[in-house]
């Protein structure tokens, strides 16, 4: 096949990353594009379901590297794989996605005369991808025809290495699928994301544990696995409310937990623009979120479209949570402006963002129903 596009990413698992791509790709291939998928992971690892329509090439890039020269010697041989994969594609305009690959896809499609688009997830000022990538990707950037990122902040930190005519802001997509609406929502607080360091669901359960001591009635449901599953679980028996924190492990739709709890809590560390915390506001959930990162403070402003706490701050998380539990009507207003807040990344109005990033024709959503 001839694809229109070729995305490359290392694999299709869990994260908001592979959640966009897989969103982007599926919409436009139930509407007719061709659409190849380049992953150095194999489908049984996949998340995320893709259209049978989908073209998937898998090069073999997993593997660790255990030295600095294996690395480099690793590193050329997914080059030479990728831009093979590229040519077998046969697509005009290739899409690489998150970190390293990032770099990979530029070096791999130089002389292809293909439109390179970059998608970037995080800001490279807060979240580091070691040494030799920061500094791979702050002099290999440039040479994409488009680098994009989803929050403000990335762009102003890929602007000192990036000519700015190459930069574009493009919004997460979310795809909304069709679920009765909650006929009664549970007395439950939301986490959604992997369980770890980064994820800060030691503050949480902290913050939680005061909750419950004046709102036993209330639980903590917490969606996600990771490597933290154990410590964390120990740490809930610790503080004595094992009893009221639901574990609920990895879930592909997690928007039956959008519509049955009443709270989404973010405590994280640092974030890029979070998806969980998207999903949940266009559900209109009434969210808290840290001021960790400005990603997730672009469409949460305190007391108009959620609530903003300290990172960190065990009491002042735990106040938000117990001052939303308390304050119906304040959950209603906080849920229903941030719903509209975030309305910009429904498919409907994002997809034709990334149409015109990558000089595609619009297509109508109709067709991608």
């Amino acid at each position: 096949m001839t694809a229109d596009v070729a995305f490359v990413i290392s694999d299709l698992g869990s994260g908001g990353a592979q959640r966009v791509l897989t969103t982007l790709a599926n919409s436009w291939a139930r509407a007719g594009r061709k659409i190849c998928i380049i992953t150095f992971s194999t489908p049984e690892n996949d998340f995320f379901p893709l259209e049978p329509t989908i073209h998937r090439i898998v090069i073999d890039g997993m593997s660790a590297s255990s030295n600095p020269f294996s690395a480099v010697f690793f590193n050329l041989k997914r080059i030479i794989r990728i831009r093979r994969a590229i040519k077998k594609s046969g697509a005009p305009i290739v899409v690489g996605f998150v970190g390293s690959t990032n770099v990979l896809v530029i070096f791999a499609a130089i002389g292809l005369h293909l439109r390179v688009v970059i998608s970037e997830r995080n800001d490279p000022a807060r979240q580091s991808l070691g040494t030799l990538w920061d500094f791979l990707r702050r002099h290999v950037y440039r040479y994409a025809d488009v680098v994009t990122a989803n929050t403000r902040g990335a762009l102003e930190t890929l602007a000192k290495f990036v000519p700015s005519a190459k930069l574009a802001l493009v919004p997460n997509l979310l795809s909304i699928p069709e679920l009765n609406q909650a006929s009664q929502k549970r007395s439950a607080l939301l986490a959604v994301g992997r369980l770890s360091h980064q994820k800060a669901y030691d503050i949480l359960l902290a913050a939680f544990a005061e909750v419950s001591s004046h709102f036993p009635h209330w639980r903590l449901e917490i969606v996600g696995e990771g490597e933290l599953r154990e410590n964390l679980k120990e740490m809930a028996n610790q503080l004595g409310i094992s009893q009221n924190v639901i574990w609920r492990g990895h879930q592909s739709n997690p928007f039956v937990f959008y519509r049955k709890t009443e709270i989404f809590v973010l405590a994280s560390r640092y974030e890029g623009m979070p998806n969980a915390m998207l999903e949940a506001m266009v559900c209109g959930m009434p969210v808290i979120v840290t001021d960790a990162s400005p990603g997730p403070l672009e469409y949460v402003k305190h007391e108009k479209t959620g609530l903003v706490v300290p990172v960190e701050n065990v009491q002042l998380l735990s106040d938000a949570m117990m001052r939303l539990i308390r304050d119906t009507d304040l959950r209603k207003r906080l849920g229903q402006a941030g719903k509209e807040r975030v309305a910009e990344c429904e498919i409907r109005h994002g997809l034709p963002v990334w149409e015109h990033v990558l000089g595609l024709p619009t297509i109508s959503i109709s067709k991608m129903d």
